[in-house]
């Protein structure tokens, strides 16, 4: 395993090197997969002819290609973008465990028909099953509400391109996301009347095996044989023909590793695994001690297995925001049971509407109730979040200690137990030791600028209260800033700020107030029910209110002025410098904050949303304390903002420029980043860097 994954991270490094950072020209490729999704995307992946891979994203229009044709391509090569915020997916990460190095965005291009065997015959395949499961799940689905249908997609068939977003949320709050992609709790339920059916019709161990494949490789067929697909594919096969765990899954790692060499790179790989190996060494014991508690073995049985899944991916709590408290994991065992219901009676559904159309919404309807359950309950946890709940931030070296240790102790009686059992308890107590130590003296203040591109947002955490400054543009709001919220567990902020009404500042607000996440916004410019200010009429026509909502919008913000504070802890607090009146909601009207820190030594956070050089004259002229740590350059790093007579007022050792990668309109100016680093600022920029957080002891 170590080799391979040296040869695939040398890999990597020796493509990478091949192209710049963004090259724009033309490109001859070779279409070598393509994955359709039941919404109308399809991900398509081409071949360059460097050898390398790359995902292939198609600007304003969809063109018309199989497996194996030919492109020539204009567009731009890059790298994917990588994590940018606390929590986020690394989409990056996730193309590099496909051994996908690059993003193809074509703007044109030409195709050669070329597709020969065996691509041709991939193709075909691939959209036959495509099309066979869009049929069987229009047939079984007749009759289902929409969030229901596309729920059935998700568990049943592993497609969650339909998924609405509220209900993805649900689940990834309940901490059930992996219940929306097929794996071996799915296939068992697929396979749970299988043992039934060979004693049934009395067959031998070679006709059951033979019988058993092909049910399997029509199931991955059904379910698009991702890699969780895959996975669970192999190891139920080989479960099958030795009943030996252990062979089962060096088998399905072997299988996995030939057909990929860069799925080690997975987190859901790494994370299956481990889940796998905990189900095998601690369920046994866990049934056993939850009988002594006479409870049936049927339920102990499901109970265990989904506690020792639990347990398996200690080491990833941190990346999932996993809430291990009781209520949360009652949530998982209840969702999980519910999921295998429906995954028991899914084939049985799909064999019985095919031969009884007519019949289609009766015979579904068990599988129906089961879905709208599986909502209920992952609503229910995705509340209990929203109202608290511990999100674990645990240090990485203390959870793999710790599941180490459990490893160790739930192992039979062994050498390996013997020696290092006692060893591992030690370092198990000191680490607790410091994890202890670090939560009794946890940051008095966290501040998180975050990646939203071409825009504006800050979070700011400190024990008794979060504020929000800006939220991006509507876009943001509704998916990064709401993840980001997510990862600190916190559902409404207690206080938002809106600097102005440009919606890359204040568009995220608006998103966070449709979805129900904020109720106080504080702001320099109050609109009345008669303003005809254009950058508030602006704001209005983008974000898409409507009367209501806009009447009601109005009604959450708060008038702020300079010289107003806001306490945020005993320790923290905002207080306003700019405007001292506001006649707008423009660039020059933003809303100027400086966060103060105190402790042994003060720390000063300078807040300028998006004025421009007259806003700063006018600060500096009016004698306003500007001195601080950190400023948050104004506008992007725009060439207006940032004059010298305003660095030399505001005196920070570190600037924090917020801006879009390869932006339109130039951001940040070379003018600006030179006049900061010549000052001898150190400059972070969340283009390159991602999100900026910096905590205070």
């Amino acid at each position: 395993m170590s080799l391979v994954l040296i040869y695939v991270g040398f890999f990597i490094s020796a493509r990478l090197d091949e192209h710049e950072d963004c090259v724009e020209g033309e490109f001859l490729c070779i279409v070598t997969d393509i994955s359709y999704d039941l919404s109308g995307d399809a991900n398509i992946t081409v071949k360059l002819e460097s050898g390398a891979l790359a995902s292939a994203k198609f600007y304003d229009f969809k063109p018309s290609v199989e497996i194996g044709d030919v492109l020539v391509a204009y567009g731009k090569l890059r790298e994917p973008p990588k994590a940018g915020n606390p929590g986020e997916m690394d989409y990056r990460e996730y193309l590099r465990s496909k051994g996908i190095l690059y993003v193809l965005v074509v703007e044109r291009c030409d195709t050669c028909k070329s597709a020969g065997f065996p691509l041709n015959i991939t193709g075909f395949l691939k959209r036959f099953w495509f099309e066979s499961r869009r049929y069987l799940l229009d047939l079984i689905s007749d009759g289902f509400d929409e969030p229901t249908k596309t729920l059935a997609a998700a568990v049943c068939t592993g497609d969650k391109s339909l998924i609405d977003d509220s209900i993805r949320r649900d689940f990834k709050l309940s901490c059930c996301s992996h219940l929306l992609a097929v794996s071996g709790t799915h296939f068992s339920g697929f396979l749970v009347c299988f043992p039934f059916l060979i004693n049934r019709f009395k067959l031998s161990r070679k006709k059951g095996f033979v019988l058993h494949l092909i049910s399997v490789v029509i199931i991955g067929c059904l379910t698009g044989w991702s890699d969780s697909v895959t996975r669970a594919a192999v190891m139920s096969i080989c479960l099958f023909a030795d009943r030996d765990w252990l062979s089962a899954l060096s088998v399905a790692s072997l299988v996995m590793l030939t057909a990929n060499p860069f799925s080690p790179l997975s987190m859901g790989f790494k994370m299956s695994f481990c889940a796998v190996i905990a189900i095998k060494i601690y369920s046994a014991k866990i049934t056993e001690f939850l009988t002594k508690l006479h409870i049936p073995e049927v339920f102990a049985g499901v109970i265990s297995v989904s506690v020792s899944a639990t347990l398996g991916m200690i080491p990833f709590w941190t990346d999932i925001s996993m809430r291990p408290d009781i209520e949360h994991l009652l949530i998982q065992i209840a969702a999980s049971f519910v999921a295998q219901a429906a995954c028991i009676y899914f084939i049985p559904c799909v064999f019985l509407c095919l031969f009884l159309p007519f019949w289609s919404g009766f015979l579904s309807a068990p599988l129906k109730v089961c879905l709208e359950l599986l909502m209920k309950i992952v609503s229910i946890g995705s509340n209990l979040s929203e109202k608290g709940g511990y999100v674990v931030h645990f240090s990485k070296i203390f959870l793999v200690v710790l599941a180490l240790f459990l490893f160790l102790f739930f192992i039979p009686p062994c050498v390996l137990k013997r020696v290092f059992l006692k060893i591992s308890a030690v370092i198990l107590a000191v680490f607790i030791g410091f994890e202890f130590y670090g939560f009794l003296n946890r940051s008095e203040c966290t501040v998180v600028f975050a990646d939203v591109g071409q825009g504006d947002c800050c979070l700011i955490l400190t024990p008794e209260n979060s504020c929000l400054i800006d939220a991006g543009t509507y876009s943001e709001g509704a998916s990064t800033v709401s993840d980001l919220l997510d990862y600190y567990g916190i559902y409404q902020p207690d206080l938002c700020v809106m600097s102005h009404w440009d919606v890359d500042h204040a568009g995220g607000i608006a998103a966070l107030y449709d979805s129900g996440r904020v109720d106080r916004i504080v702001t320099s410019y109050v609109p009345g029910k008669e303003s005809t200010d254009e950058d508030v009429r602006d704001y209005f026509e983008t974000v898409d209110f409507g009367e209501d909502d806009r009447s009601g919008f109005i009604s959450c913000l708060e008038p702020v002025s300079a010289g107003e504070r806001i306490v945020l802890s005993d320790f923290v607090y905002l207080e306003a410098l700019y405007p001292d009146q506001a006649s707008g909601g423009g660039n020059d009207d933003s809303l100027v904050l400086m966060l103060h820190i105190e402790g042994e030594e003060e720390t000063k956070i300078l807040f300028t949303g998006d004025i421009g050089f007259p806003g700063e004259e006018l600060m500096v002229e009016s004698g306003v304390d500007l001195d601080c740590d950190i400023l948050k350059v104004a506008h992007h790093g725009s060439k207006y903002s940032s004059s010298q007579e305003f660095i030399d007022a505001c005196s920070p050792s570190v600037a924090v420029i917020s801006v879009g990668r390869s932006n339109f309109y130039g951001h940040p100016s070379p003018e600006t980043v030179e006049r900061l680093e010549n000052y001898g600022c150190e400059v972070f920029r969340t283009d390159d860097e991602g999100a900026v957080v910096m905590e205070y002891y």
